[in-house]
């Protein structure tokens, strides 16, 4: 079976900045081919182009932008076994080959957990209620997960699993499931995979946190990332809860943050490949937060 990485850069080039330096990261680790999928507003730097063993053009859709497009990845895959990565993440270590053989045979694997009641999905732009979705959507729990990293495979319930996620994102359930994300017309794309799978009876992969397939930097208080020796190991405290380390192989940077730790470690894979190291003035932070409601006026 053909098995392969495949990345999302769409909409804005500085995506395809970013899937360079994935692509960077796992061609000094792995030899599986990487492709990438873009649409009509990419531009591609021809130094790019040889990093991707497929540069595939999507059409664009309507009602669909940014994180959403994850919902389409089943239809333009070139792969019968695939791990798809966003692009701001970036491979560390050789064990990702342990996931490879561990996920063999399964037709859709996240990493998550199942939760049945209280906040879910929640960031600076929006939350949602575990006890309420599973009500209204029938089902036993959601999954609590980062989207940033899926594996699937080529055949009948993966391609269910996709097409239930479009069909739900485009009832009339989307918003009592999901939120607006980042861009005008996006909606947050794991609040939907989340209530599909445990649908569909798809348990999340439950990875030990100091052997995980995706470390993500949200309430980081320190880490290490170290790409020569292939370590990447974050201490992770979220509010009122005890610090965690979390440790594993492809380490999701989540709005690059941070930034300045991101933007190291890409110069650093630039430099070995003789690239231009990043313009880090095109990528400046920033803080997203959901629109306040406004206040009644007296009568």
């Amino acid at each position: 079976m053909s098995e392969g990485y495949i990345a999302l850069a769409m909409d804005d080039s500085r995506y395809m900045d970013l899937a360079a330096n994935l692509a960077l990261s796992i061609r000094r680790l792995d030899t599986r081919p990487i492709s990438v999928i873009v649409n009509k507003a990419i531009h591609i730097k021809p130094e790019y182009r040889a990093l991707f063993d497929s540069i595939i053009e999507a059409p664009d859709e309507p009602d669909i932008r940014g994180a959403m497009n994850k919902a389409r990845l089943y239809h333009y895959t070139p792969y019968e076994r695939t791990m798809y990565v966003d692009t701001d993440c970036i491979l560390f270590s050789h064990r990702v080959e342990f996931f490879w053989r561990k996920l063999s045979g399964q037709a859709f694997i996240i990493e998550g957990l199942r939760q049945t009641t209280g906040p879910v999905f929640g960031c600076s732009l929006g939350v949602k209620d575990a006890a309420t979705i599973r009500a209204r959507m029938n089902v036993p729990y959601v999954i609590v997960c980062n989207t940033g990293v899926l594996y699937f495979e080529r055949n009948p319930q993966a391609e269910q699993v996709f097409n239930r996620v479009l069909a739900l994102y485009r009832s009339p359930e989307r918003d009592h499931i999901s939120y607006p994300f980042k861009h005008e017309g996006e909606y947050n794309d794991e609040p939907f995979f989340g209530v599909v799978l445990p649908a569909m009876g798809i348990a999340p992969l439950d990875s030990p946190l100091t052997h995980r397939l995706q470390v993500t930097t949200p309430n980081m208080v320190d880490g290490v990332f170290d790409l020569d020796i292939g370590n990447v190991q974050v201490l992770k405290q979220a509010a009122g809860q005890a610090a965690q380390v979390w440790s594993g192989v492809i380490c999701h940077f989540c709005g690059l943050a941070p930034m300045d730790t991101y933007f190291d470690l890409a110069d650093k894979l630039r430099r070995e490949a003789g690239f231009p190291i990043m313009d880090r003035s095109q990528f400046q932070p920033v803080v997203l937060h959901a629109p306040q409601p406004m206040a009644s006026s007296a009568s």
